[in-house]
């Protein structure tokens, strides 16, 4: 009975990875000649046109809200703008739908595309680094994605399929991965790569967030005091809003804000009140922010490669080599230290892609695992880098000539500007401003005292923060360049910086013996002549 059953499910397997292999063939016979999308592609080219508009238009905000009366006094201005956008969006959308062109041949992707600018992108398979899937709201309805092929080459280049049926993408993810292993096998024997020709296995489900999870993610990484603060230029119209909405409903807020109609102690509660119902709604907004990015969040492994899954309004699911991550980091805010959270960072190569740095694509180069137990982070860390022992070490502190350059840069003339004005004479402005510097005085000293770094055989940790903590860690066969870095400030007393350049980006430990220094710079050189290993 048993055996039976064992011979039905390899027959399934098998089964499976006959319609599997039939469903790759029929992508690349598909798509050997050159294809038009989908014309539910011209939604995709409209919303992309919009946002790269509205983050234009983002800095003219002012001027918007300088004429919004105006606005309001002429709602056909409104109307017409908005029909005018619309069309001009409409327009936009057809037009890259009608110049986009793609095919598959013969292990590579190729795509032309442009309006005005045209591009021809040759893309063989084996240089693609990541291959991500996005499935937008709008594209659920009909089982759509869109496929983003990153390469981490060119900046001004993109290589994504924005509009293939689900099944097909991930066919054609598939074929990627495949050719990429094959591509590393082939290395291998003519031993130019690292191991990663491994035998197909199972894919592994490494950890989930829970609603749970997300909710402490939304409540401890709070960020919409950014949107809050690009909504300055309208609060004038927002409060003129709100009156009329009191006046509507009967509520008195002169009288509620009044010194002179209650007591100092009622005034305080109403303030205060007032304060914590904006920070519950701030509060909420970040909650529902982390729900909207995080739902059903899981991270896989499958062979070498990470794979996250999550979103509730836009899917989205990026892989990544592990050979290609470049550094871990734990970053915790003050309220993740106190729950004992933290925020896991996996990040890979940056360079050469066009929108490292915008907040949207950040994403794409980082793995980020939200508000996890310290346990479940040491236990995920340990399975990127096995060698590495980040729990363990203890920090080394810097020099505290660094409180001392701060103080002197920062806190003194902030301090003494501050005195200016508020009083040149009176004893109050001279308390405030011995109380401003120090304050100035302990936030350099907590940030000296955040900092920290320790060194093992294989890899550099860095500890780092102010009222939260971050903690680095990365492979020193990583580090593409070592810089010694010494100004006249420091030289008399033998202190220098360490600086090291990462495929991911720069890190920085300053202020510390400049013979630690040129130990760890010529330790690096000695990894990038006798280490092999790459570091992509």
């Amino acid at each position: 009975m048993d055996k039976s059953l064992e011979e039905l499910e390899h027959s399934n397997d098998a089964q499976n990875n006959v319609i599997n292999k039939k469903a790759e063939a029929q992508v690349v016979s598909d798509y050997t000649d050159w294809q038009r999308l989908s014309p539910i592609s011209i939604l995709y080219f409209m919303v992309k046109s919009f946002y790269a508009m509205a983050n234009t238009l983002f800095y003219l905000l002012p001027a918007v809200a300088f004429n919004l009366s105006k606005i309001k006094e002429n709602p056909l201005i409104l109307a017409f703008a908005a029909g005018g956008f619309l069309l001009l969006f409409s327009v936009i959308g057809f037009l890259n739908y009608f110049f986009y062109r793609f095919r598959l041949e013969a292990g590579r992707v190729e795509i032309k595309q442009g309006i005005f600018k045209k591009s021809h992108i040759d893309l063989p398979f084996e240089r693609i680094q990541n291959v991500k899937l996005e499935q937008p709201l709008y594209y659920r309805f009909n089982n759509y994605a869109c496929v983003e092929l990153d390469t981490a080459g060119s900046a001004k280049q993109e290589a994504k399929i924005v509009a293939l049926k689900m099944q097909q993408a991930e066919a054609l993810r598939q074929i990627v991965v495949e050719n990429t292993k094959q591509h590393a096998a082939i290395n291998q024997e003519l031993g130019e790569s690292d191991s990663e020709a491994a035998d197909a296995s199972q894919e592994v489900v490494l950890n989930r967030r829970s609603m749970k999870d997300l909710v402490i993610h939304g409540i401890s990484n709070n960020r919409v005091w950014i949107f809050l603060g690009a909504l300055a230029p309208f609060y004038n119209s927002l409060a003129d809003i709100l009156q009329e909405v009191f006046a509507a409903v009967g509520f008195d807020a002169e009288a509620y804000f009044s010194l002179e109609t209650q007591a100092w102690w009622e005034f305080g509660l109403h303030v205060l009140s007032v304060a914590m119902l904006l920070m519950l709604i701030v509060v909420i907004l970040s909650v529902i922010g982390s729900i909207l990015m995080f739902y059903k969040y899981t991270l896989s492994k499958i062979d070498n490669r990470y794979i996250r899954r999550s979103g509730l309004l836009t899917k989205q699911e990026v892989s990544m080599k592990l050979r290609r991550l470049q550094i871990m980091y734990q970053a915790q805010d003050w309220l993740d230290v106190l729950l004992k959270r933290v925020n896991l960072h996996f990040e890979q190569n940056k360079t050469g892609s066009a929108n490292a740095n915008k907040p949207g694509q950040q994403m794409s180069n980082t793995l980020l695992v939200p508000s996890v137990t310290l346990e479940e982070s040491k236990a995920l860390m340990l399975d990127a880098m096995p060698s590495q022992r980040l729990s363990e070490q203890v920090f080394a502190p810097i020099s505290k000539r660094l409180i001392l350059k701060n103080t002197m840069l920062f806190a003194i003339p902030l301090g003494a500007i501050t005195f200016g004005l508020i009083d040149k004479n009176g004893l109050a402005g001279m308390a405030m401003s011995v109380g401003l510097l120090a304050m100035f005085f302990a936030i350099v000293s907590l940030r000296w005292w955040r900092w920290g770094y320790s060194f093992d055989d294989e890899f550099i940790y860095i500890r780092k923060g102010f009222l939260g903590v971050n903690y680095y860690c990365f492979p020193i066969h990583k580090i593409q360049q070592a810089q010694f870095k010494q100004n006249a400030f420091i030289k008399p007393y033998k202190l220098a910086s360490l600086r090291m350049i990462l495929a991911s980006g720069p890190q920085t430990i300053p202020y510390l013996p400049e013979d630690v220094v040129r130990q760890q710079i010529n330790r690096a050189l000695d990894k990038l002549v006798s280490d092999k290993r790459s570091w992509m």
